[in-house]
């Protein structure tokens, strides 16, 4: 007997359980007792020699509503009743006349035809209301697990949709390789109390994974309880290419009838969407990580490949004057003495440089950086890191156009140093042997920021290049000198800038070559205020 799914909620409860036929046997006496009171009054008062099929509409209704089956067991008891009633000899199932049993095969003959007609539309409006509830539920079910932000809450929003849909008074969703290390992740209990000790049926599947019916596991009642308080439980295992997963559980009271057509169709399509989506995840989650390892590596091997060669440099130089200084066979002049004290002193410079680089790196990754901010002359703050790099930078060369009159920049001044130190090495290590480096600040056009640019006229870097110029361990495809430098440079000056609020970007120059500006914020900026 077809349960009635597309029926009102108050139907189907009466449908399930113990009180199928009870409600069957209901309805069906109260249309015959309703059509025979419409028979008796037809050939009563009206005198129609026939009414019979007055019982008609109520074979229809039960059709529509029971299904074929009862609606043939109605024409048949409709029959049986109308030979007692009305046929003589009355109150008897004996037929006098022969010709009323020809009326009475015709009608039982057209009574079923027609209850066997009217239940098949029945049954196929209710199988395509049911498969339409179905694939609405199916398509919400999808689009959860695709919109929700993790997989862990797209299934707590499924199992929430199962219990309503499945009128199931439990469901949940456990994770892990078997059912005694599943982890629940979703339940609509809120996870505040244990599955009970209960009847526990498990969904088995072929070889193509078509359902093939509950199997019972096992069944264990709490002591203390009453039958009527133990509740069933219903497994569908969560696989994915051979490979278990984890369940979805659902429980509802033992005294209910196992799952329908159509809950185990529900259960069946969800577990499968939500294996498919945690397959998902660890494959992306394995992706992930195994990126991760190879950007790792590729890291690991252009630091060390960076650190290999550029503290190699100054420390073949400084191995060759200090071996030069210490050599008793040579007769150095005092200025040679001083020249290659000067080395010394300038490559360990050099190394400190390239030291405090690779730890400012590491700081501005692990959000390290806490900059002292105060109000100071852009000029001034420009002037003394020249100054200072005088001796590396041939002072000449070095072109200063910043105006004395700008609004005084709120920055940390050892930041600024820093950033400076960077680009002018930078700028005069791919300048050329004519370079011409100049540093120049202006207001920007919202006078909330000065712009500082440093820019060269070396050979400069190809236009797709610029935009990787600031990413770690990134060397541009440029000749000369500076083409072997770790890459890390110009990354620190971008997370300085960004540690005093301020942005930084690289742009081909007037001069030729590259030029970069980085943008600080004015001391009497709002934002600051």
């Amino acid at each position: 007997m077809t349960s009635p799914m597309h029926l009102p909620a108050w139907w189907g409860a009466l449908w399930t359980g113990r009180l199928r036929w009870v409600t069957t046997a209901i309805v069906v006496a109260g249309l015959l007792v309703v059509s025979t009171a419409a028979v008796a009054a037809l050939e009563g008062p009206l005198g129609l020699p026939d009414a019979s099929s007055a019982y008609l509409p109520a074979i229809v209704v039960v059709a529509a509503l029971l299904g074929t089956l009862p609606a043939v067991a109605t024409s048949v008891i409709a029959l049986l009743v109308y030979d007692f009633l009305f046929l003589a000899p009355t109150f008897t199932l004996s037929i006098a006349a022969p010709a009323e049993w020809l009326s009475l095969l015709m009608f039982l003959l057209i009574a079923i035809v027609v209850g066997r007609l009217t239940g098949l539309l029945a049954d196929r409006e209710r199988e395509a209301t049911q498969r339409a509830r179905e694939a609405r539920v199916l398509f919400a079910v999808s689009l959860d697990l695709a919109t929700a932000p993790t997989v862990t809450t797209a299934i707590g929003l499924v199992v929430e949709r199962l219990r309503a849909e499945t009128r199931m008074s439990r469901v949940w969703c456990g994770l892990g390789p078997s059912v005694l290390d599943e982890r629940v992740v979703a339940d609509t209990a809120g996870g505040a109390r244990r599955p009970p000790s209960s009847s526990r049926f498990v969904l088995h599947r072929d070889a193509q994974g078509v359902p093939t019916g509950w199997v019972r596991v096992r069944e264990a009642v709490p002591g203390g309880s009453r039958p009527d308080e133990v509740e069933a439980v219903f497994r569908v295992p969560l696989a994915s290419s051979g490979t278990t997963l984890g369940s979805i559980w659902a429980s509802r009271p033992k005294r209910l009838e196992p799952p329908t057509d159509e809950t185990t169709r529900f259960l069946v399509a969800a577990a499968d969407q939500i294996a498919g989506a945690v397959e998902r995840d660890r494959l992306a989650a394995d992706a992930t990580a195994a990126e991760i390892a190879r950007e790792s590596d590729a890291l690991k091997s252009a630091l060390l490949d960076s650190v290999s060669h550029d503290l190699r440099t100054p420390l073949s130089a400084i191995r060759v004057a200090a071996g030069h200084l210490a050599d008793p066979a040579v007769e150095a002049s005092p200025d040679a003495m001083r020249a290659s004290a000067r080395t010394v002193e300038a490559e360990a410079a050099r190394l400190d440089r390239l030291v405090a680089n690779l730890l400012d790196i590491s700081r501005i990754e692990g959000g390290a950086l806490r900059p002292m901010m105060e109000p100071y002359e852009l000029a001034d703050l420009v002037e003394q890191v020249v100054d200072r790099l005088a001796p590396t930078l041939a002072r000449d060369s070095v072109r200063l156009e910043v105006p004395a009159d700008l609004r005084p920049v709120l920055v940390d001044p050892i930041f600024v140093d820093q950033i400076l130190t960077n680009l002018l090495e930078n700028a005069v290590a791919h300048a050329g042997p004519e370079r011409v480096v100049r540093v120049s600040a202006a207001a920007t056009t919202g006078g909330d920021r000065v712009e500082l640019v440093v820019e060269d006229s070396g050979p400069g870097v190809p236009t797709l290049e610029i935009p990787h110029l600031f990413e770690k361990f990134y060397r541009a495809s440029t000749r000369g000198p500076a083409a072997r430098g770790m890459g890390i440079g110009l990354a620190v000056v971008k997370g300085l800038a960004e540690a005093m609020g301020g942005q930084v970007e690289a742009r081909r120059s007037a001069l030729g070559g590259l030029a970069i500006a980085v943008a600080l914020l004015t001391a009497d900026d709002p934002a600051d205020r």
